[in-house]
This record gives structure tokens, C-alpha cells and sequence, in this order.
């Protein structure tokens, strides 16, 4: 199975919202990866502008 890793992020009212996406051979890879850039974020306190989630594709 193949999932998704669905990245929005808030860039503010001028630039609006931005999506990304990167694909992983398992859920749990996509998990990790989801899991590590929360942390990267909240590490620079930009959390609350990023919304991330893993769906199967």
C-alpha cells in the first residue's frame, strides 16, 4: 500500500494556504515523518499553521 503524507500550511491572509505532498511505502513511515515535522514546528512555535495527515492512496 502506498500513503500519503498531506501537508497544508497557513502562510497568512496575503499568500493564503499552501498543500504539499509526499508519498510513503508504508503507514507507518508516513506516520514518522508526520510525527517529525510536528516537532520541527513546534520547535519554532509554527504548529498552529500546519496541518499534516497521512491517507492511504
Amino acid at each position: 500500500m502506498t500513503y500519503v503524507l498531506v501537508v497544508i500550511s497557513w502562510l497568512g491572509v496575503a499568500n493564503g494556504a499552501v498543500i504539499s505532498t509526499q508519498e510513503f511505502s508504508s503507514a507507518e513511515r508516513c506516520e514518522a515523518a508526520r510525527t517529525a515535522l510536528m516537532e520541527y514546528a513546534k520547535a519554532r512555535s509554527s504548529d498552529e499553521t500546519l496541518r499534516p495527515l497521512c491517507i492511504q492512496k
